[in-house]
C-alpha cells in the first residue's frame, strides 16, 4: 500500500490499472499483468495475442516521446548473415508499400527522432520513436507491413546482400567482382580489431550461436531462397514481440496489430536455446587478428579468461554477478584494474571484459589488450581472485555502486523508452520476464539486505561456485601484419573459384542482371502509397526556456527529479601556444585518470561515485555563430543529488589543482596506450567523420583546431608518444612538462562561466553560493608563466593539396569531400542544409549505396561550423564516390527534377533532429554551449521553412563547385591511383 501511495502522488496508477484489467481482452490481446513500477514512474502491461500467441509489452508513462518496436527471435543457422541481410531486404518494399526501400524513404516523410532496424545475436528488431501521433500511426503501419509482408525481391537480395557484378556495370569486359551492401559493411566490421576479437570470441565461447551479422567469407555462400525460407520460418506473429512506450493510447496500436496478425494461425515455435561451449575442462585457443597500427609490435596481443556463471533466468544471481563484475573491474580502484592495467600488464581491458548475459548463459570475462606475456597475465588474474576472496569488500564500494544505480533511475533521458527496449529485449526474446528486470528497487533492496546480513560472502559464494578451481576458456588473439592481406587473398581465391564455375551463359546473365539492377535503381518511382506528414505539421516557433542569468552563472529551473546538473567552461582562446594544442585532449583525460601526490585516482574515483553521478573534463571548440571565429574551451561537468551538489565542486577542485603528472608517470603511459587503441577503433567505426574532419581542416580555422584536439594531428601525437615511452628523459620533456604547463595555464579563475539545471529556487541559491566559493579558491591568474609563452592561433591548413589519403589497413574505405564555410547566421546556411539533405535522400543514397555498394553515403552541412561536405562509409570504390561528389553540383543544376514535394520532405527530415526531444538537463543550454541565441534559432527556423527550390539552385552554384573542394580518403589506398604524386599521404601508425 505504501508503494501505491508513493507512486500515486506523481502518477495516476488507479486510472492506468482501470484501463488494463487483468484478464480483459483488448482487440484480440488478453491482459496478463499490469504492474506499477513506481521507481520509474510507469506501469508495465503484459499482453498476449489469443490467436497467434504473440506477446506485447506496453510501458504506460507520461512521456511524449513514444516508441514502437516489432521484434523476432532469429537464431542464425550459419555465418552467412541471413538474419542481417533479411533485416535489410525486409525494408525494401512490401505488399501495401511496393516501393524500393520504403523504410529509407519514410526518413523524410516523418518527424520521427529515431528510426532503425537492428540485428542482435539471436533477434532482429525494428524500432522507432516520435512525438507526433499521426507520425506514430504512419510508421507503425509501415513497420508492420514491411516485416510481415515484404516483397523480398531477388533483385533486392543482390543489392543488399551480395552479388557478382562487373566493376563497370555497363562494360562487359570489366572485371567481375563481389558487391553488396551487407558484404561491404561486414568487411568494414572485420577491419575493426576490437570487433574481430569480439566476434571470434563469441563464435568460440558460443559455437552453437552463429555470427548473425555475417562473416564476409561466408556471406557469398548465401542463396536467395535461403533468405525467403528464413523469413517464412521466423517472421511470424507467434515468434514476434511487439512493444509500445509512452503516452499514446495502447488500444489504437493493439487494434492495428490485431488486424495484421489475424491472418495468421498459432505456430509452435521452437524455444530451445542454443547451448554455450561445454567447459568440462579448461580450453585454450589462439588466433591471428587485425593489428592496431597505432600501437607498437609488442602490444598487439589481446587475451582473456572466461567462466560460465549460471543462467540469465535467475535474475537476482545475475544481478549479483554484475555487481561483482563492477567490484572486480570497474573504476581505477578496482582490484583487476590496479593489478592488470595500472601495473602495466596491459594498456586496457579487452572488449569482451565484464559480465555478459547471452542467450542461455552468463559469462564473466577478464581480459587485457597489449599483453606481452600471456602466462603472466593468467597467473596474475588467479592471484587477484584469491586476494579478493581473502579480504572483505569495502562497504563504501558497494554503497557507491548502489548510489550509482539509484542515481541512474532519477537521471531522466530523452530516449528513455528506447533505453528500456534495449535493456529488456535480449532476455525477453529468450523467455526472461521483461517486467521483473524493470523492478530495480526490489533488486537493490534485496542486495542491501543481503549485504548487510552476509557481507562479502554473497560475492565470494559466486566466485566459489563458478570461478575458483573451475574450468575456463582462455582466448588469445595476436595481431598480424599479414592479416588484412590474408583476408584479401581468401576473398580473391573465393572469387576465382566462383568465376571458374561460370560459363558464357552465366556471364551474360550476370551482365544483364547488373544492367537490370542499375535500371531499377535509376527508375523514378511513384511514392504516393507512402503516408507522409507535411511542413504544416512543423511549428514555426522555436521552443524557449526561462533562464536566470547573474554574473558568471546561468540557471535553468526545471523538473530534474532532485538532481543538480553543473556545467562549467573556461575560454582559453588566447592562452595556449600552438605546440600544446595536440596535448589538450590528453590533459583533460589525465585529470580523471592520474591522481594527486598523496592520493591515487582510484581512491578519488570511489569517493566521486559514492557522492555524485560522476565528473568529467573535456576540450571543445565552437565557431562563433556570426563571425565563425573559434572559441576554444576547457569544459567541466558533474551531477549529483541536490543535497550533495557541493561534492561536485570539491572533486573538480581536487583534480584541477592537485593532479600530479610526475608522480603518476606509469599511469600516464597506460592512459596514452589506451587512447591509441581507442583511436583505432574510432577510425574503424567512424572513418568518414575522420576524413571529413581532416578535409574540413583545410578550410576552417575551427576545424583545424579540432584536428589538433581530436583529429589526425592528435592521432599522430599519441602514436609518437607511444614510441618514446621507454625513454624517461624524453617522456618527461615531451609529455609531462607540457601537461604541467597546460595545468599552470588553464587552472585559474579567469573567464569561467557555469550553467546549472535544478528543480527548485532553494537549490538554485545553493548552487550560486557553491560556484562563487569554487571560483574564489582557484588562482587569480597564470601570470607566473604567461610572459614566457608566445601564444598563436592555429592557422588554416595549406590548400595546395586537395587530395589526401590517410593510410589504414582496412578492407574498405571512408571518403569525404569538404567545401567552404558560411556562418550560422548567414542567409545561405539554411538553404545549404536543405541542399545537403536533398542530395543525400534524392541522389547520393542511390549512387553510393545502391549502385556503389558502400554501406552508407550522403551529404551534410554543419550549421555551426558552416562546412558543407560529402561522405561515404565502408566504401569499396572511393574513386567512384569522389566522382559522384564532384558531379553533384552539375546534377542539381542540370539533371535533378526536384519538386516542391521533394523540398518539403527534406525539411521534414531536418526537423526530426531540430525538434527531437531533449532531457530536462539540456533545456536552455544551447546559448551557453554554442553561443546561439533564441533569436538566432528563430531566424534559422524560419529560413529553413521558407527555403525555395530557387534557393537550392543558387547555393549549389555558388558553394559546391568541385574546384573549391578538399578531398580525404581513409583506408588502404587504391593501387595506381592514391599512390600518384597528386595525393598527399598521411601515415599515422607507430
Amino acid at each position: 500500500m505504501l508503494r501505491f501511495q508513493r507512486f500515486a502522488s506523481t502518477y495516476n496508477q488507479r486510472a492506468v490499472l482501470r484501463r488494463y484489467p487483468v484478464g480483459g481482452i483488448i482487440h484480440g490481446f488478453q491482459v496478463r499483468r499490469a504492474v506499477p513500477v513506481p521507481e520509474l514512474k510507469l506501469t508495465a502491461v503484459d499482453l498476449i495475442h489469443e490467436q497467434t500467441g504473440a506477446e506485447h509489452l506496453h510501458i504506460d508513462r507520461d512521456d511524449k516521446n513514444n516508441v514502437f518496436s516489432i521484434a523476432f527471435r532469429t537464431l542464425p543457422p550459419d555465418a552467412t548473415g541471413v538474419p542481417h541481410i533479411l533485416e535489410h531486404t525486409t525494408l525494401c518494399g512490401s505488399e501495401k508499400y511496393p516501393v524500393r526501400d520504403p523504410f529509407f524513404k519514410m526518413l523524410n516523410k516523418s518527424l520521427a527522432n529515431f528510426m532503425n532496424a537492428m540485428t542482435g545475436p539471436d533477434y532482429t528488431f525494428f524500432p522507432f520513436a516520435t512525438t507526433n501521433a499521426r507520425d506514430f500511426v504512419n510508421l507503425r503501419d509501415v513497420y508492420l507491413n514491411s516485416t510481415l509482408r515484404p516483397l523480398l525481391k531477388e533483385q533486392d537480395f543482390y543489392q543488399e546482400g551480395w552479388r557478382l557484378e562487373h566493376s563497370e556495370v555497363t562494360n562487359p569486359k570489366s572485371d567481375i567482382i563481389f558487391k553488396g551492401v551487407v558484404f561491404n559493411e561486414m568487411k568494414g566490421q572485420v577491419s575493426n580489431a576490437d570487433y574481430h576479437f569480439w566476434s571470434q570470441f563469441q563464435q568460440n565461447i558460443y559455437p552453437s550461436l552463429n555470427n548473425s551479422g555475417g562473416d564476409p567469407q561466408k556471406i557469398t555462400d548465401l542463396h536467395y531462397q535461403d533468405l525467403v525460407d528464413f523469413h517464412h520460418a521466423n517472421y511470424h506473429p507467434s515468434n514476434a514481440r511487439t512493444f509500445t512506450y509512452g503516452s499514446f493510447p495502447l488500444e489504437d496500436t493493439l487494434k492495428k496489430v490485431n488486424e495484421e496478425f489475424r491472418a495468421y494461425g498459432k505456430r509452435i515455435i521452437n524455444k530451445k536455446l542454443p547451448k554455450p561451449l561445454e567447459l568440462i575442462e579448461t580450453k585454450e585457443l589462439t588466433l591471428e587478428g587485425q593489428i592496431d597500427p597505432m600501437l607498437p609490435a609488442e602490444k598487439q596481443t589481446k587475451t582473456s579468461l572466461t567462466w560460465k556463471c549460471g543462467e540469465p533466468t535467475d535474475l537476482y544471481e545475475t544481478f549479483l554477478l554484475k555487481i561483482l563484475g563492477n567490484l572486480l573491474l570497474d573504476g581505477h580502484d578496482s582490484i583487476m584494474y590496479k593489478g592488470l592495467i595500472e601495473s602495466g600488464l596491459g594498456h586496457d581491458f579487452s572488449v569482451n571484459t565484464g559480465v555478459e548475459s547471452m542467450t542461455a548463459a552468463n559469462f564473466l570475462t577478464v581480459g587485457i589488450q597489449g599483453s606481452q606475456n600471456v602466462e603472466e597475465f593468467k597467473s596474475k588474474v588467479f592471484d587477484l581472485f584469491r586476494e579478493f576472496i581473502e579480504n572483505d569488500v569495502d562497504s563504501n564500494k558497494v554503497d557507491a555502486i548502489i548510489h550509482q544505480l539509484e542515481l541512474s533511475k532519477k537521471d531522466q533521458k530523452a530516449d528513455f523508452g528506447l533505453q528500456i527496449l534495449y535493456s529488456i529485449l535480449p532476455g525477453w526474446t529468450n523467455g526472461i520476464d521483461p517486467i521483473e528486470g524493470l523492478e530495480f528497487d526490489e533488486l537493490i533492496g534485496r542486495l542491501k539486505s543481503d549485504f548487510k546480513e552476509n557481507g562479502t560472502k554473497i560475492f565470494k559464494n559466486i566466485l566459489d561456485k563458478y570461478i575458483i578451481d573451475q574450468p575456463y576458456f582462455h582466448f588469445t588473439m595476436k595481431g598480424s601484419e599479414e592479416f588484412s592481406s590474408k583476408l584479401a587473398a581468401e576473398e580473391s581465391t573465393k572469387l576465382d573459384k566462383k568465376l571458374k564455375e561460370l560459363d558464357e551463359t552465366d556471364r551474360k546473365a550476370i551482365f544483364e542482371r547488373g544492367l537490370l539492377l542499375e535500371a531499377a535503381q535509376n527508375h523514378k518511382e511513384d511514392l504516393s502509397c507512402l503516408p507522409t506528414l507535411g511542413v504544416a505539421d512543423i511549428s514555426r516557433k522555436v521552443d524557449t526556456y526561462d533562464l536566470n542569468t547573474n554574473a558568471n552563472i546561468t540557471v535553468r529551473n526545471t523538473a530534474t527529479n532532485g538532481i543538480s546538473y553543473i556545467r562549467g567552461k573556461k575560454l582559453i582562446n588566447d592562452m595556449i601556444p600552438l605546440e600544446l594544442y595536440p596535448f589538450l585532449s590528453l590533459f583533460a583525460a589525465s585529470l580523471t585518470h592520474l591522481g594527486t601526490k598523496t592520493t591515487p585516482y582510484g581512491a578519488i574515483d570511489n569517493e566521486i561515485k559514492l557522492h555524485t553521478g560522476g565528473i568529467s573534463t573535456n576540450i571543445s571548440v565552437n565557431a562563433d555563430p556570426t563571425t565563425l571565429q573559434p572559441n576554444l574551451y576547457f569544459d567541466m561537468s558533474g551531477f549529483s543529488l541536490n543535497e550533495k551538489s557541493d561534492y561536485i565542486f570539491k572533486f573538480l577542485k581536487t583534480i584541477l589543482m592537485e593532479t600530479d603528472f610526475s608522480t603518476h608517470k606509469d599511469k600516464l603511459k597506460v592512459l596514452i596506450n589506451s587512447i591509441a587503441s581507442s583511436n583505432t577503433s574510432h577510425i574503424a567505426d567512424s572513418g568518414h567523420t575522420v576524413a571529413r574532419s581532416f578535409a574540413s581542416g583545410h578550410l576552417s580555422t575551427v576545424a583545424a583546431i579540432q584536428e589538433h584536439i581530436s583529429g589526425v594531428e592528435h592521432y599522430k601525437l599519441i602514436s609518437r608518444l607511444c614510441s618514446i615511452m621507454n625513454d624517461d628523459n624524453l617522456f618527461q620533456s615531451e609529455v609531462i612538462d607540457k601537461l604541467v604547463m597546460l595545468q599552470r595555464i588553464i587552472v585559474n579563475s579567469q573567464n569561467m562561466e557555469f550553467f546549472a539545471s535544478v528543480d527548485c529556487q532553494a537549490q538554485e541559491n545553493k548552487i550560486r553560493k557553491e560556484v562563487d566559493y569554487f571560483v574564489s579558491t582557484l588562482p587569480n591568474t597564470s601570470s607566473d608563466i604567461s610572459g614566457a609563452i608566445q601564444t598563436a592561433c592555429v592557422p588554416r591548413y595549406s590548400d595546395s593539396q586537395v587530395l589526401n589519403l590517410i593510410k589504414f589497413p582496412f578492407q574498405v574505405h571512408y571518403t569525404a569531400q569538404a567545401y567552404n564555410e558560411v556562418s550560422y547566421t548567414h542567409k545561405d546556411g539554411a538553404a545549404l542544409q536543405v541542399l545537403a539533405n536533398m542530395l543525400t535522400f534524392k541522389h547520393l543514397h542511390k549512387e553510393i549505396r545502391e549502385k556503389g555498394g558502400a554501406y552508407g553515403g550522403g551529404a551534410t552541412f554543419s550549421a555551426l561550423s558552416g562546412i558543407f561536405s560529402y561522405y561515404s562509409y565502408r566504401d569499396p570504390n572511393p574513386l567512384a564516390s569522389i566522382q559522384t561528389f564532384e558531379k553533384s553540383a552539375s546534377y542539381v543544376l542540370n539533371d535533378a527534377k526536384w519538386t516542391k514535394s521533394d523540398l518539403d520532405e527534406s525539411k521534414l527530415s531536418i526537423f526530426q533532429q531540430v525538434d527531437a526531444p531533449i532531457s530536462p538537463k539540456s533545456e536552455g543550454s544551447t546559448f551557453f554551449n554554442l553561443g546561439v541565441t533564441d533569436e538566432m534559432r528563430q531566424v534559422r527556423r524560419e529560413q529553413l521553412l521558407d527555403t525555395s527550390l530557387l534557393d537550392i539552385h543558387r547555393v549549389a552554384e555558388r558553394y559546391i563547385l568541385p574546384n573549391k573542394s578538399i578531398t580525404t580518403v581513409v583506408g588502404p589506398g587504391i593501387d595506381g591511383e592514391t599512390v600518384s604524386p597528386k595525393w598527399h599521404i598521411e601515415d599515422i601508425k607507430v
